[in-house]
């Protein structure tokens, strides 16, 4: 089982949803196995981070041919970069179903264990075609659930995220056929292994459109600014834990992929590239922080809260040091958690009121104190409040970036004080507000408490003990940013 622990962990919530279709399980036996299959992947998952080896490389490898002939296989692994996504994925799993256990739609949870599936598998892959199959496979769930779950204009938002989604995928999948064919016609033998096809030298103008496939693909799922237009309308419409897929996991993956495949396959490139998204995540970083000032949906004004996080996020990676690589890295791990958190309380906001609009709350922490504290940790977390892990990671970013250029460094300084321009006004209307709605605001319930309360724990200890975490990914971390330097022969 150990040898093939990776496969139980990517296939284990599919095998489940298969296995409860086939025998037409009640609801009360899917919400169950459901919630079973994703606390199970967590124990494989943390065995995993368990016997994960910082300082040696790709890990738990297992490469299988199939179809030899055109080069595919199933090869999947962990290093630094994965294990990080794979313990967010699985960490969030249970606490996303503990919320969705009065859900009563079947579809419902069967999308969730096939996204589940298509996300992990994505982050494991080692082969382009198989990362390129999952890609598409944790879309289909999202597009359904936005479709037939979601509310107000649900079904053209989840036809605009598709169709800007393909957009960005044939452009990747015209990338990774031409890059198995180049290393066909070097060797004469069909790969797209990554570690085959970073061996190939490419010709500098080719390097550059191949490259563009892959960009254009993951900034869309970032997204970078003006790439954008799906994100707020998306995240307006979808159920929670779709928007918590989205914003933590999802989003999280178009950072991911730049990091494995652009500094894996493009480290030269990438400098061509660097000045343009560079100066994107700039203007991402004040855009999207303005919007979210003048948002009165809570779910829209965290949907532009993200971007302009995610936007700090690719800045960071993009400024090539240590300091910002280890902030950006840290800052996938941190605000993922606090995201989460806050897209759950703003789901629970709407079952209680059956409103996200600002001006339709106030006076919450006079009627539930226990869930006001809650919900302003979360978004305080958001924020980099002092004390949890996102003021760990923004701090980095922001050394980061002064190390790089002083005036990157004094426009990336103001991402902490915008954030907390919103987030205050924001927690003084519904938080301290007068009460705009007359129904009954209950308190966090056991169950919800229990669901919430990780998440404020990891949070509260990345900031306080950044010690206990940064030891599993600094060696590695240091390996692949020299490499990357050393490729792109010391440029910054």
């Amino acid at each position: 089982m150990m040898h093939n622990i990776l496969t139980n962990i990517i296939f284990l919530p599919l095998l489940m949803a298969v296995i409860l279709g086939v025998i037409r399980a009640p609801l009360k036996v899917l919400k169950w196995g459901a919630f079973f299959s994703s606390v199970v992947t967590l124990f494989l998952v943390l065995w995993v981070a368990y016997n994960f080896d910082p300082h040696a490389g790709m890990q738990f490898i297992q490469h299988s041919p199939w179809i030899k002939s055109s080069g595919f296989s199933y090869f999947i692994g962990v290093d630094f970069l994965s294990l990080v996504m794979l313990l967010l994925i699985t960490l969030l799993m249970p606490p996303l179903y503990i919320y969705m256990m009065h859900e009563e739609r079947k579809g419902y949870w069967y999308n969730m264990m096939l996204l589940q599936t298509g996300v992990t598998g994505a982050v494991l892959s080692l082969d382009l075609v198989l990362f390129y199959l999952f890609w598409e496979t944790m879309l289909l769930p999202i597009f359904i659930m936005i479709g037939k779950y979601g509310s107000g204009m649900r079904q053209y938002n989840a036809m605009k995220i598709i169709l800007m989604t393909i957009l960005g995928s044939m452009t990747m999948l015209f990338s990774i056929i031409y890059l198995g064919y180049m290393h066909f016609e070097t060797t004469g033998i069909w790969s797209f292994a990554l570690q085959d096809l970073s061996s190939i030298v490419f010709n500098p103008k080719t390097s550059i459109w191949l490259a563009a496939g892959f960009l254009l693909a993951f900034a869309i799922k970032i997204p970078l600014v003006g790439f954008h237009t799906w994100m707020a309308p998306a995240y307006g419409s979808a159920p929670t834990p779709a928007v918590v897929i989205m914003s933590s996991i999802m989003a999280k993956l178009g950072i991911y992929g730049i990091w494995r495949f652009g500094f894996g396959l493009f480290e030269t490139t990438l400098i061509y590239y660097a000045p343009t998204i560079i100066v994107l995540a700039l203007i991402g970083l004040l855009y999207y922080a303005i919007r979210a000032i003048k948002e009165e949906n809570l779910r829209r004004m965290f949907a532009y809260s993200s971007g302009s996080h995610l936007s700090l996020i690719a800045l960071g990676l993009f400024l090539t040091n240590i300091y910002a690589w280890s902030g950006s890295l840290y800052f996938i791990g941190t605000h993922a958690l606090a995201s989460a958190g806050i897209f759950i309380m703003i789901g629970l906001i709407y079952k209680r009121f059956k409103t996200v609009h600002i001006s339709d709350l106030g006076g919450i922490a006079g009627k539930a104190p226990i869930f006001a504290f809650f919900f302003a940790f979360f978004a305080l977390s958001i924020a980099g409040l002092p004390g949890t892990g996102g003021f760990v990671a923004e701090l980095l970013i922001i050394i980061g970036a002064f190390k790089a250029n002083i005036w990157i460094g004094v426009f990336t300084a103001t991402t902490m004080l915008s954030a907390m321009i919103y987030i205050f006004w924001m927690l003084q209307r519904t938080l301290f507000g007068p009460a705009n709605n007359t129904t009954e605001f209950t308190d966090l319930n056991s169950r919800e408490i229990i669901m919430l309360l990780p998440l404020l724990i990891l949070l509260i200890l990345t900031g306080i003990a950044p010690s206990l975490f940064t030891p599993m990914f600094e060696p590695q971390l240091n390996a692949f940013l020299q490499d990357a330097l050393h490729a792109i022969g010391g440029l910054k």
